[in-house]
């Protein structure tokens, strides 16, 4: 994959088991299954933050942060809850995997802001304010409307609350005009937790040269992430050079301090691998799968079948793997060895691989 010398290797072991390691994005069965857990701590993943609850009511969310906390509690000898880059550090000396609790939307607030104040205690410290449909706050990536539409008032309020609280502002779903309404909004840094550059592939899920820099100007962070259609317009040629030249086009345009990683893994083709059941899907099978065609308006699979140009159709998540050479976090060393080839310094790299995201947390909870 690289042609590294031998000291280049060596280098590049040293800095991924001695860095911070981030993964900005995880899906909540890497906090509740042992499978994935270990493919993390395989990784050398030292924090994951973990999509947890969102899309649903306060209840359903509330509930799915309950599962995630007791099962941290019951694996107390190798997993933690953090909330702020002091413990994310502690974790890592510790030799625990830090989890982090997150969400891709904010549609679980149902309407009152005030919930806010007991997601935050709960130890929330990353929410998106959209997924990619529009909802009470403003348009997601995948809407008709996405460049027109911004916040709303109550996207307005939420935004304010998130500040006075210092929860990190995600805006990765969010269409165009809601991106550059929050981030003009927001004085604490926004981030996009799992995004990559629409210069280099073209999907709306994808941010504009505008977009990463007005980001880059609250103090902000971007996760690139290993999605094969947010990686290169063809998803089927997506592998980790793809990766890595998100990563310098972000360092290229607005500097080291700004970019991260952000894995936002489905484990789709692994799971079907195993014969095990899709969520919504009863079987990996295709008949099924079309038979499960959802009808809500929202949700993952909605916008696969609505928008097949945005990320791929529900068949080929399942079929197209993760970028070559990232396929799932185990393999996430790879990105530490092509950083080393791409010429990047140690404190570059340490930046991407953790302390950024380290940072830029920091900065939230000192509000």
């Amino acid at each position: 994959m690289f042609d590294l010398s031998e000291e280049q290797e060596a280098r590049a072991k040293r800095l991924h088991k001695d860095c911070l390691v981030v993964d900005s994005t995880e899906l909540i069965h890497m906090a509740t299954k042992e499978r994935w857990f270990h493919q993390a701590r395989e990784g050398g993943v030292d924090v994951a933050w973990i999509t947890v609850g969102g899309n649903s009511g306060i209840s359903e969310t509330i509930r799915a942060a309950a599962n995630v906390l007791r099962f941290i509690e019951a694996h107390s000898d190798v997993a933690v809850q953090v909330r702020s880059a002091g413990e994310m550090l502690q974790a890592k000396k510790e030799g625990k995997l830090g989890i982090m609790l997150a969400t891709q939307d904010a549609a679980c607030l149902d309407g009152d802001f005030a919930f806010l104040t007991v997601m935050h205690r709960l130890g929330y410290r990353v929410m998106g304010l959209t997924y990619s449909e529009s909802n009470m706050l403003g348009d997601g990536c995948g809407e008709r409307t996405r460049e027109i539409r911004g916040l709303s008032y109550f996207g307005v309020d939420v935004v304010k609350e998130m500040n006075r609280l210092g929860i990190m502002i995600d805006l990765a779903h969010c269409g165009d005009a809601t991106t550059m309404e929050a981030i003009s909004l927001s004085t604490l840094p926004c981030v996009f937790t799992h995004a990559n550059v629409r210069a280099i592939a073209s999907t709306s899920r994808n941010k504009t040269d505008e977009q990463i820099k007005a980001m880059a100007a609250t103090g902000g962070v971007m996760g690139i992430t290993g999605l094969p259609k947010m990686v290169n317009d063809d998803l089927y040629a997506a592998d980790l050079d793809g990766i890595l030249d998100h990563i310098d086009y972000v360092v290229d345009l607005v500097g080291v301090d700004h970019v991260g990683y952000g894995g936002d893994n489905t484990d789709s083709v692994e799971r079907v691998a195993l014969g095990e059941m899709l969520p919504g899907h009863g079987t990996s099978t295709t008949t099924s799968m079309k038979k499960a065609t959802p009808t809500t308006g929202a949700g993952w699979a909605y916008w696969r079948i609505k928008r097949p140009d945005m990320l791929g159709t529900i068949e080929e998540r399942d079929t197209v793997p993760y970028a070559k050479g990232l396929e799932n976090l185990s393999m996430l060393p790879n990105l530490t060895r092509g950083l080393v080839a791409r010429g990047y310094n140690d404190e570059s790299i340490s930046k991407i691989l953790g302390g950024n995201w380290m940072r830029v947390l920091e900065q939230g909870r000192n509000s």
